[in-house]
């Protein structure tokens, strides 16, 4: 297949084509005629073409837009599910040619090639490719966005820009709609062709990843391709790549360097950074983490949404009790309130939104974070930075003679920050935290653990809330859960109070909204720890986390697991997603055995 691929030529639709569109959407109630009429001046004074306008001033969604335009060009419409893209479609059209003939193969068989495209293709653009790739054409059409998902799905992201940087060619100005604090590469003029197409690479991932909302990027050399993965809804997911990316990924590295104001040349040993990114209105913190390995640099790149992070106490998906308890909670005068949880569960959405709830001109609020992550109007927050000294223990220790009302610490790391926050709480100051425990009651005896006495954390702690994300079933493609395990069923029926025969439960089957994960952002369950007088005299006796839940069980505390069910019966998430999240709380011997595993076993024997 030769690499020459001349510009094709505009697609030129049949005549009346225009006119049998918008005769088409009126005749469907997609437009009225004062609608058809906006459509026909914009035309006109803008000399696009009609689908075009019609998109533009709003009045019909893409897909039905392209839809008619289909029908009225006597060709089929198609969604473009990768399952149906064929592995010889691919195999014979290169990234060059798909890219610019804005393209995707879909089937090949008997010499024909089915491809869709956004815009019917002209005589001259089907018989270059005729030439070009020795088939015959069977165009499709679709909308662009499919064409613009699909390409990514079967190129990679960024292979555009890939075969820019090996021939030389031009730049997608899309790219500079983001920009980094401290650098301007809007003005690319000065730079090499491919140092400023390694920029716009750059741009092109983390614009993919922020598209997607990810959490966290992972760029990873292996000896035959660099790997790339978005962490999306808690979950890591493959992104595919173009095969040059590989060779380029000494350059992508140095970039996100210069940009963490990191040391290039030192390739030995870890790194931490930091980049700040503004895209339109929003603003992003990248934490970037460099690592060394075996066939290169390993980078690992948290997004922070200064704007995403910011929820009401009522947002966050406490049910009608705890709601109300955290409302009284943070209307105490002192004492202290931990958040509990692993990394990326939420704590700091939570801490905000509590915040949020007292922040008011009577009382004084001053944080101690790292990062902070956003601005809180009215508070004074301090940013951690342990290189000049400045760490938890010695930004709280200051913040005590600053007459503060409530204190927001971000993390309690050590024994010294874990005393002066507590004896804080002692001595009345309102005490917001988190910390890295499994559950709300394990909170108390790892303060413990770091030194606190027993006394100390009764007097001071007033309530530990844990947290997990689950990811809520994706509402294009929800339905009933019909292979339901009995084993859950009962459990739930036994947590909720219901018959078993009345658990209900649903699932995702995986649709393009949700990239076919049934899966579609993600949602808080809780398990809140309220101290009372019988637990605070447990605690002072050193009483085991096993003891403490025990008597907390008894008054009314659920469990993390049972905050889950209630999001599975409600509809939220699935009970596979909640077995998930805190089957590390529910580890016993008396697994379930699939029958025809527990065959071969016994087969074997």
């Amino acid at each position: 297949m030769s690499d020459a691929t001349p510009t094709p030529a505009p697609a030129a639709p049949p005549a009346g084509t225009s006119t049998d569109l918008l005769d088409l959407l009126v005749s469907q109630g997609g437009l009225n005629e004062s609608q058809a009429d906006l459509v026909r001046r914009r035309v006109r004074r803008a000399q696009i073409p009609l689908h075009q306008a019609v998109i533009d001033l709003g009045l019909a969604s893409e897909e039905t837009v392209y839809r008619g335009l289909a029908t009225c060009c006597g060709l089929p419409y198609t969604l473009l599910p990768e399952n149906e893209i064929s592995k010889e479609a691919t195999a014979l059209v290169s990234a060059k040619v798909a890219f610019n003939y804005r393209m995707v193969p879909v089937k090949l068989e008997n010499k024909i090639l089915t491809a869709a495209f956004q815009s019917p293709p002209s005589m001259r653009n089907r018989e270059q490719l005729r030439v070009l790739l020795g088939v015959r054409l069977n165009p499709l059409i679709t909308a662009p966005s499919n064409i613009r998902r699909a390409l990514k799905q079967v190129y990679g992201i960024g292979a555009d820009t890939v075969l820019e940087i090996r021939k030389d060619r031009g730049l997608d100005t899309r790219l500079d709609t983001i920009v980094f604090e401290g650098f301007d590469d809007q003005d690319l003029a000065g730079q090499d062709a491919e140092a400023a197409s390694i920029i716009h690479l750059v741009n092109q991932l983390l614009l993919e990843a922020l598209e997607l909302d990810a959490t966290d990027i992972h760029i990873e050399p292996f000896p035959e391709n660099t790997k790339v993965r978005y962490r999306i809804d808690g979950m890591l997911r493959d992104i595919p790549t173009p095969p040059g990316l590989r060779e380029l990924h000494s350059s992508i590295v140095s970039r996100l360097k210069i940009m963490a104001n990191l040391n290039i040349a030192e390739q030995r040993l870890p790194h931490d950074g930091r980049i700040r990114a503004h895209v339109g209105e929003e603003e992003f913190d990248l934490r970037v983490s460099i690592l060394p390995t075996r066939f290169g640099e390993t980078l690992c790149l948290r997004i922070l949404n200064r704007s995403a992070i910011f929820l009401e106490l009522s947002d966050l998906g406490l049910n009608r009790q705890h709601q109300q308890i955290m409302q009284q909670l943070v209307e105490l005068p002192h004492g202290m309130i931990l958040v509990t949880g692993p990394t990326g569960s939420g704590k700091t959405t939570t801490l905000y939104a509590a915040l949020s709830r007292v922040r008011n001109s009577e009382r004084k609020i001053i944080t101690v974070e790292d990062p902070v992550e956003y601005q809180l109007e009215g508070t004074s927050q301090i940013q951690i930075r342990a290189d000049i000294g400045l760490t938890f223990a010695a930004g709280l220790r200051s913040i005590l003679r600053h007459d503060p009302d409530i204190i927001l610490v971000g993390e309690i790391r050590d024994p010294e920050t874990a005393e002066i926050a507590i004896r804080s709480a002692l001595t009345g100051h309102l005490v917001f935290s988190t910390l890295h425990t499994n559950d709300s009651v394990g909170a108390v005896n790892r303060l413990i653990d770091m030194g606190i006495e027993a006394y100390l954390v009764a007097s001071s702690l007033i309530a530990s809330l844990a947290q997990r994300l689950v990811r809520r079933i994706c509402p294009h493609c929800k339905e009933d859960d019909r292979h339901l395990s009995p084993r859950i069923r009962n459990e739930i029926a036994q947590v909720t109070g219901i018959a078993p025969e009345e658990v209900k439960a649903w699932i995702g089957h995986g649709c393009p909204e949700c990239s076919d994960t049934g899966y579609r952002s993600r949602v808080a369950v809780f398990e809140l720890f309220l101290l009372n007088e019988e637990l605070r005299d447990l605690i002072s006796t050193r009483a085991s986390t096993s003891e403490l839940r025990r008597v907390a069980r008894e008054r009314g505390m659920r469990t993390l697991r049972e905050g889950g069910w209630d999001r599975v019966l409600d509809g939220t998430t699935t009970a596979e997603e909640v077995a998930r999240i805190t089957g590390a709380l529910q580890l016993s011997y008396d697994v379930d055995i699939p029958e025809e595993e527990e065959e071969k076993g016994t087969a074997r024997r």
